[in-house]
C-alpha cells in the first residue's frame, strides 16, 4: 500500500519541531522511527497533512544514569539500544528484558522509545516496565516543558495527555531502593509477537517484609495499568504462596480483558492469574538475591 500525500518537514532543533507541530495542530504528526506511524498511514487509519521528522534533532538518543537522579533516556533512543545497554541492565534490568521482547530486531533497531510510548498501545512492552519502575515522561513545548508520571500519561488505546505542539523529550526513571527486585513476563504466541497478556513487577524488601510493590498488567485493559488492590494485599507483609495467590486473584478481578484476534477474554483472565503469580515470585527471588 502506498502512503498518502503529505508535506514533509525536518527540523534541526526541538524548539523548531514543537513550533511546527503547534502551528499545524491536529493536521500534523511527528515522525521518529515510523514503525507505527507509517503503517497507520498506509492503512489510512491516520492521514496527516504534515509530517514532522524528529530524527534530524541531535542529542536526543542518550542513555544516562546518575546515582542520585536515576536513569534518563532520550526519546530518540532505539528499543534495541535499551536492550543492549549495560547501564539499563545494571540499574533497570526489567526494562532491558521488556525491550528485548518488543517485536523483531529489525523493528527494534528503528523504533524509538518516545514513539513506542506515544503510540499508546496497551500491549507495548517497554512502557509497561517503565510504569512499575515509577518512570515519568518529560514533555517539551514552545512555552517550556512539563513532567507527567507515565501511568497517568495514557488515557485510552492510542490516546495520551499529549497536547498539540508537545513532544516527548525524555523518560526519567528515579533510582531504585536497595533490595529491589524485578520481573517482566510476556505471554504471546511467539516471544516477539504482540502480547496476549504481559506482567511487570518491581518489589522492595525490608527484612522479610514487602516494603513496596508495583505490579503492571498489559493487554487486559484499555491501557496498561496497576492493579492497586493486588498490590495492597502484599505491601507491608511477608509474602507467602497463599498471599501471592490472593494477590493474583485480585489482579485478575481488576483486569478488563476483551476478545480479539490474539485471545478470548476468559483465556486472558486466566492467564493474568498465572502470570501475576509468577511475576511476584520472580521479583521476590530477585530482591532476596540483592536486586539492584
Amino acid at each position: 500500500m502506498r502512503l498518502p500525500q503529505f508535506e514533509y518537514f525536518m527540523p534541526a532543533t526541538l524548539d523548531e519541531a514543537c513550533s511546527m507541530l503547534a502551528q499545524r495542530q491536529a493536521e500534523a504528526s511527528p515522525l521518529a522511527g515510523g514503525t507505527d506511524l507509517l503503517v497507520k498511514m498506509k492503512q489510512r487509519r491516520l492521514v496527516p497533512r504534515y509530517v514532522v521528522n524528529l530524527k534530524g534533532i541531535a542529542g536526543m538518543d542518550y542513555i544516562r544514569y546518575d546515582e542520585s537522579d536515576g536513569l534518563r533516556v532520550g526519546a530518540l533512543a532505539t528499543i534495541q539500544s535499551l536492550k543492549n545497554s549495560v547501564v539499563v541492565k545494571r540499574h533497570c534490568n526489567i526494562l532491558a528484558t521488556a525491550a528485548g521482547v518488543e517485536s523483531s530486531v529489525q523493528i527494534r533497531n528503528v523504533a524509538t522509545l518516545g514513539g513506542n510510548i506515544a503510540n499508546a498501545s496497551p500491549a507495548a512492552d517497554a512502557p509497561l516496565a517503565l510504569i512499575v519502575l515509577g518512570a515519568s515522561v518529560v514533555l517539551a513545548r514552545s512555552e517550556g516543558q512539563r513532567e507527567v508520571l507515565l501511568e497517568e500519561f495514557f488515557t485510552g488505546p492510542g490516546k495520551t495527555v499529549l497536547q498539540p505542539g508537545e513532544i516527548i523529550r525524555e523518560v526519567h526513571v528515579p533510582p531504585l531502593p536497595p533490595r529491589t527486585g524485578g520481573a517482566y513476563l510476556k505471554h504471546a504466541v511467539r516471544r516477539t509477537d504482540i502480547a496476549i497478556v504481559s506482567c511487570a513487577v518491581v518489589l522492595t524488601l525490608a527484612d522479610d517484609l514487602c516494603k513496596d510493590i508495583k505490579i503492571g498488567l498489559g493487554s487486559v485493559a484499555p491501557t496498561a495499568f496497576r492493579p492497586r488492590k493486588a498490590e495492597g494485599l502484599l505491601r507491608g507483609k511477608k509474602i507467602t504462596g497463599e498471599l501471592t495467590d490472593g494477590a493474583a486473584q485480585a489482579a485478575m478481578e481488576e483486569s478488563r480483558p476483551i476478545d480479539d484476534i490474539r485471545g478470548y477474554a476468559e483465556y486472558r483472565a486466566k492467564t493474568v492469574l498465572e502470570i501475576t503469580r509468577q511475576g511476584i515470585m520472580q521479583a521476590l527471588q530477585d530482591a532476596r538475591l540483592g536486586g539492584v
